[in-house]
């Protein structure tokens, strides 16, 4: 931490705070932002760390429902400053990182189609894959995330903590809402079509990305975007040890405010935004591929 001045802290000093570094604000703007968008949110709440068994804390849940859609989003705000923006370097995607889990879940007392696909079992989880997936071959895709400024002395400096400790958190929390996939319907006696998607989210105008060849040329300048996936190819357990499935998240979306909004917008608000998350001959291919 940077050395203090010995001066008393002053109401105009924890409002400048508030207004221009906390984290806290920027959070609950995002909140606003979801639950306008008809989306539930858990906000705050605490949980246990799988890895290191230490509590820690969550800034955002959020559940979408429509019909028989489920998503379910990690969300952490980070309200990084403008003179300490983010640089995503990327490359095209390969095929094999081109996909994205969802889970089929079904009651087992039901004689439903997917229950049969399913094979008696609670809940199943396919990728999709190819044109089908959200995640197309060829497109950019993070590989190094750095957070670049530049110090008092002119020099450029560039560090990754800050990120790397809401990416960590951001994984973390989403442990818990891929185990409660397993359950999707359960009261309803329903069958689900489930997926689960973390966000890192930043103020506009603070996400940068440049892209390189797979040779390590660099193939364009940095440029400003509202949204960048890295692949992180990372699994999780459903349900519990005794009743339980696995499930893969194949990228963590790092957006700002404006890009998770348009996330919203085109995927969560209507049947047909859905059908991208869920798509139908996608789900179709992958039964076929998987017999």
């Amino acid at each position: 931490m940077a050395k203090l001045k010995t001066d008393p802290i002053l109401a105009t000093d924890l409002l400048e705070y508030l207004g221009t570094y906390s984290d806290f604000s920027f959070e609950l703007s995002v909140l606003k932002m979801l639950r306008e968008n008809d989306i539930e949110c858990e906000h705050g709440g605490h949980y246990e760390d799988p890895v290191t068994n230490k509590s820690r804390e969550f800034d955002i849940r959020a559940i979408k429902t429509l019909q028989r859609f489920r998503v379910r989003m990690a969300i952490e705000c980070k309200n990084i400053r403008e003179n300490f923006p983010i640089l995503i370097s990327c490359i095209p995607r390969h095929e094999k990182e081109s996909y994205f889990q969802i889970a089929l879940v079904s009651d087992q007392k039901s004689n439903s189609p997917m229950t049969l696909a399913i094979h008696k079992s609670r809940a199943k989880t396919i990728s999709i894959h190819g044109n089908y997936s959200l995640y197309k071959t060829g497109d950019p895709v993070g590989k190094s995330t750095v957070q670049v400024g530049r110090a008092v002395d002119g020099t450029i400096s560039a560090n990754d903590s800050e990120l790397y400790e809401k990416w960590g958190q951001c994984l973390s929390s989403v442990n818990e809402l891929v185990r409660r996939v397993y359950w999707d319907g359960d009261e309803e006696k329903e069958d689900y079509l489930s997926a689960v998607f973390p966000f890192v989210v930043v103020p506009n105008g603070r996400l940068w990305m440049v892209t390189y060849d797979e040779e390590g040329n660099r193939t364009s300048e940095p440029k400003a975007t509202d949204r960048c996936s890295c692949f992180i190819d990372r699994d999780y357990e459903m349900g519990t040890k005794l009743a339980s499935a696995r499930m893969w998240l194949s990228h963590v979306e790092i957006v700002t405010f404006d890009g998770l909004q348009s996330f919203i917008s085109e995927h969560l608000k209507t049947e047909e935004g859905m059908s991208k998350v869920f798509p139908k001959q996608g789900i179709i291919n992958a039964f076929q591929n998987s017999e």
